[in-house]
């Protein structure tokens, strides 16, 4: 784990690009100022900033249960698509914890940043090599190892990298 400024921030970010993963994770609890940070990150790399949890909703609400399960990641894949330039910034990533569409939001992300230069917020903490969303016993609880690519602490203006291989 390393602090890090902005500056180095970018550049942990901008490193990514030949990466086999092209994804970068800005991990921290409610209120810790990770969307602040992200478009702080999109306007800085000319990076489109979308809020997925909104348009996967507005995509998915027309679709009963079962369809929604079965179509959310390809959904989710159509609206990072029409908005994917040189890379794209994703806040409000928590419709992809919720249960019942069966999503593995890690894995998820993960598979979109093999061909996509992807930063992404995460409502959560990091702890050692894990990341974790929700706390045990909450519905949408999650928590699994990450590895590959770095995760950044977001605790108001202090930003610590965590990097696994």
């Amino acid at each position: 784990m390393t602090p890090i400024a902005f500056p180095q921030l970018l550049d942990t970010i901008r490193a990514r690009q030949s990466s086999y993963h092209k994804l970068t994770v800005l991990a921290g609890e409610a209120g810790s100022g990770k969307t602040r940070l992200i478009r702080q990150v999109a306007a800085e790399l000319d990076f489109p900033l979308i809020n997925l949890s909104l348009l996967l909703s507005q995509r998915l609400l027309s679709q009963n249960q079962r369809q929604r399960s079965l179509n959310a990641e390809s959904v989710a894949i159509d609206v990072i698509d029409e908005h994917f330039k040189s890379g794209l910034c994703l806040d409000d990533t928590e419709l992809l914890f919720d249960k019942t569409l069966r999503t593995n939001p890690l894995v998820f992300l993960q598979n979109i940043s093999r061909n996509r230069h992807i930063v992404a917020t995460w409502n959560g903490g990091v702890t050692g090599g894990e990341l974790r969303f929700g706390y045990p016993g909450h519905p949408d609880y999650f928590n699994q190892n990450f590895n590959g690519y770095p995760v950044v602490s977001v605790a108001e203006d202090r930003f610590q990298v965590h990097l696994t291989t």
